[in-house]
């Protein structure tokens, strides 16, 4: 009687046991992984422009009336090309301007947005300056990239210095100092009229 007993309870151990293991096997078998979408590349080329001439020296970008272009300056004849970039994946070539006097070499400098300074070297004119290597000086309207307007030229000049605090520019040539200023472009102005650092009562001056 006690080995029926024995072999009763082994007999339901056993089937408690495979049932626990028929409950949990669902729970155990492995389920299929869903892959993750692969990560967004952190760079991607969205453009790609053949530039003519010799390769680029350097490049400038500047803004204006909301459409923005690239300067691209080319140790050439063929001076720089100006590049509209305001959708970089439809970039073109809107107009490639010469250096002045045939020069074989020149260089930019982005005065402010539709004012640039394009510089080419002189060869033969140091003893007018003292021995010291000279350049010429164009001052570029690039208001309409497509048709840049020359505003002023001065040759011989030997020094440039930019104060943007003022919106001037300083010019030495064997001529002397030649000061120029030119427009600045406005800051927004707060819509009450109060400075931006203005610390006041009134409401309409709290941030």
């Amino acid at each position: 009687m006690a080995r029926r007993t024995s072999v009763h309870r082994f007999l339901s151990v056993t089937l408690s046991v495979l049932i626990a293991l028929a409950m949990a096997a669902p729970s155990v078998i492995a389920k299929p992984r869903h892959s993750k979408p692969a990560p967004e590349p952190l760079v991607a080329v969205v453009a790609h422009l053949a530039l003519p001439g010799p390769p680029a020296t350097k490049t400038l970008v500047q803004e204006r009336g909301g459409q923005q272009y690239l300067l691209i300056e080319q140790a050439s004849k063929e001076g720089f090309t100006i590049i509209d970039v305001t959708k970089p994946s439809e970039a073109k070539i809107v107009k490639q301007v010469a250096w002045p006097n045939q020069a074989s070499s020149g260089k930019l400098q982005l005065v402010k947005a539709g004012l640039v300074l394009s510089a080419t070297p002189e060869k033969g004119n140091e003893n007018a300056a003292g021995g010291v290597a000279t350049e010429s000086l164009n001052l570029l309207d690039l208001r309409d990239p497509a048709n840049p307007q020359t505003i002023q030229g001065f040759t011989g000049v030997t020094t440039v210095l930019q104060d943007e605090s003022r919106g001037l520019l300083y010019i030495t040539n064997p001529e002397g100092l030649w000061i120029l200023k030119y427009k600045q472009e406005e800051q927004p102005s707060n819509p009450f009229g109060c400075p931006a650092d203005h610390i006041s009562t009134d409401p309409n001056c709290s941030n």
